[in-house]
């Protein structure tokens, strides 16, 4: 058995840390410069919409089983919020909110790293 702590317990509150990014991505998807970039942004924050859903109800901190089901949208998401993080530049040109987008984005994926 691992002694390494679970994802889950090194960060208490992953639905406020994704319903910062949500918040986020939906000033950006104001802010984005074209149709495909408001769509890249709105794919993602649906994305998260789910996450944040599936926290709510089910208090995902507490069970394994709901983090083990939700792994595989955490990847895909990761993998979007990469990709819209990499881009931010070209999505706004507003600095403000590039920022606040990266920010939130860096924190989402520090949630775990390892996925």
């Amino acid at each position: 058995m691992s002694s390494a702590a679970s994802p889950v317990l090194q960060n208490p509150d992953p639905g406020a840390t994704y319903q910062a990014v949500y918040d986020a991505l939906g000033r950006a998807y104001w802010d984005a410069s074209d149709i495909h970039s408001k769509d890249l942004i709105y794919g993602a924050q649906q994305a998260i919409g789910d996450i944040l859903t599936a926290i709510n109800e089910q208090q995902l901190a507490t069970n394994t089983a709901l983090f083990v089901h939700l792994t595989p949208k955490i990847k895909a998401i990761n993998l979007a919020l990469t990709d819209i993080q990499t881009q931010i530049n070209t999505i706004t040109k507003n600095i403000d909110t590039a920022a606040t987008v990266i920010s939130a984005i860096t924190k989402v994926l520090s949630l775990y790293p390892d996925l």
